[in-house]
């Protein structure tokens, strides 16, 4: 199985991304992960309607970056979400292991996070905890997250809980 990160904008943030690809290199001795990044719309003002409109936008930019088929799906990381111990993680990855899940698309929005619509096309949003994260820092968090609960899932000694 392979997870997909499709994530609006860049890593600029100085640290952040040695400290994503330190989690990325990790996390590749147990699951194959492939990094895309889309240029997020620029926002001219954030009225609800101009923001609306550029979260259907973008989440048509998204969906083209989606590599969509039966065996595949997408979730959305939003402060929203579900929110997932480790061990819940772990268990989710598994469950798209035993599903015949070739390939699952975890996806970062922009600043302006994600439409209506997307969400509801979605098969699941998660959230990485109930506070607001820097969509920067907040792909760092995914990484480790990802190493973390596969890492827990080969039996390796990293994920210690209580």
């Amino acid at each position: 199985m392979r997870i997909d990160v499709i994530a609006f904008g860049k890593l600029k943030a100085p640290g952040l991304r040695e400290c994503a690809d330190h989690y990325l290199k990790l996390a590749s001795r147990f699951i194959e992960i492939e990094e895309r990044e889309i240029k997020p719309l620029q926002v001219s003002e954030k009225s609800s309607a101009t923001r609306a409109l550029i979260q259907e936008k973008e989440a048509a930019l998204l969906l083209t970056a989606h590599k969509s088929g039966d065996r595949s799906a997408l979730y959305l990381l939003d402060e929203g979400g579900k929110l997932l111990r480790t061990e819940q993680w772990a268990d989710l990855v598994r469950t798209w292991q035993g599903d015949g899940l070739t390939r699952v698309t975890l996806a970062l929005g922009s600043s302006l996070g994600f439409s209506p619509t997307l969400k509801s096309q979605a098969r699941g949003v998660l959230s990485l905890g109930p506070q607001t994260l820097p969509h920067e820092l907040a792909r760092v968090v995914l990484y480790e997250q990802l190493f973390r609960c596969t890492s827990l899932i080969a039996g390796h000694p990293y994920h210690v809980e209580g």
